[in-house]
């Protein structure tokens, strides 16, 4: 099969990468957090290694990718829980921020069938990460904030999953108009 005609592959990876994240949470199982966040660290990667310019899409693709990078540390080394929450609050810090370049560069970009649901599961994601970083800071401080890291993380698996399938049912527009589909 010929890379133009691919699913959008790195979305996928990415939108199981949330998706993992986001049981791991609601079940409080951190091996498959560490796995989600890899996963989602992995699709950002490739998503920046996709083009043949460096655009604010790459950037924000980078961004997230280290975000997801900065919770597989605070999962991995034996940090004191201060640092540990510190390191969880950056990173999905840095997601919606990678988050909010990707959707300024859908949003500024040219126009395509599906870009509104794109757009929509790009915001969704930032408003999950950003909750998330809300949430444990609140759990750093000593108060509840359990309720809107599950929150969080399920809008930012549904945004996930929403810019995958969107993804996917662009590729498939583009190949049944016969028109030469970009490697979304």
């Amino acid at each position: 099969m010929e890379q133009d005609n691919q699913l959008p592959f790195h979305l996928w990876v990415t939108a199981a990468g949330t998706v993992a994240s986001a049981v791991s949470i609601t079940i409080d199982y951190d091996d498959l957090n560490l796995i989600g966040n890899a996963l989602q660290a992995v699709g950002n990667g490739l998503a920046a290694n996709q083009g043949r310019i460096f655009t604010i899409e790459t950037a924000g693709s980078l961004i997230q990718s280290s975000g997801n990078t900065a919770i597989i540390y605070s999962l991995l080394a034996d940090l004191p829980e201060n640092e540990q929450l510190s390191l969880v609050i950056k990173g999905n810090l840095l997601q919606a921020l990678g988050g909010s370049a990707a959707f300024s560069g859908t949003l500024t970009g040219p126009s395509a069938p599906y870009s509104i649901y794109t757009l929509n599961g790009q915001l969704m994601e930032v408003i999950g990460n950003s909750m998330q970083a809300v949430g444990t800071g609140k759990e750093r401080r000593g108060e509840e904030g359990y309720a809107l890291n599950l929150i969080g993380s399920w809008i930012q698996a549904g945004g996930a999953v929403l810019s995958a399938l969107a993804g996917s049912a662009q590729l498939n527009h583009e190949i049944k108009d016969g028109e030469h589909p970009s490697f979304i």
